[in-house]
């Protein structure tokens, strides 16, 4: 019998930089400054498992959280909440505040990558299975920079899910 192909989201939490970082807002180029610009971008990247990986050690997703809290130290405004300027309205990113940091989802697959032929089209994942979900506690999703999901799979591998920013990351800038 085929494993079942589904996702089961088992943990969401808001990861913090690891250490304390600038606050106060954030200028945009004038091309951001709009509220046009404002939508979140989705990006899947699909990871095989690392034949010397060690399988008592930690997992991807517990990697990627440790990885991600010591990123937002250097670029910190991935952190940070989309808002506007008091003159104008215009968009900007506010740093550290209150509900700052990247909401990060953990999530498991009980099939692996090669039973979802690794996610090539058409895919037999949903894709929103594979992207973290807006937290109930989010007034307003378009004022998120940065949602990661991390989906472990039965194989070891995993899938990194995105959903960030137009206004803070775009191109080559998301990469």
């Amino acid at each position: 019998m085929a494993a079942a192909k589904s996702v089961e989201r088992l943990a969401q939490r808001l990861v913090t930089p690891a250490e304390p970082t600038p606050a106060g807002p954030l200028r945009l180029s004038w091309l951001d400054r709009y509220s046009t610009q404002m939508a979140l971008i989705e990006s899947l990247h699909v990871f095989k498992r690392s034949p010397d990986r060690d399988v008592n050690g930690a997992g991807p997703a517990s990697t990627i959280e440790r990885a991600l809290a010591q990123a937002l130290v250097q670029y910190y405004p991935l952190a940070g909440r989309l808002g506007f300027t008091d003159d104008g309205g215009l968009l900007q990113v506010d740093c550290g505040g209150d509900g700052s940091g990247v909401w990060f989802t953990e999530a498991a697959a009980a099939c692996g990558l090669e039973d979802v032929e690794y996610l090539e089209h058409p895919m037999m994942i949903a894709k929103d299975e594979l992207l973290p979900p807006t937290p109930a506690e989010e007034k307003d999703e378009r004022r998120l920079v940065l949602l990661v999901q991390v989906t472990t799979f039965a194989c070891g591998g995993f899938v990194v899910g995105f959903r960030f920013s137009h206004v803070v990351a775009d191109g080559p800038g998301a990469a």
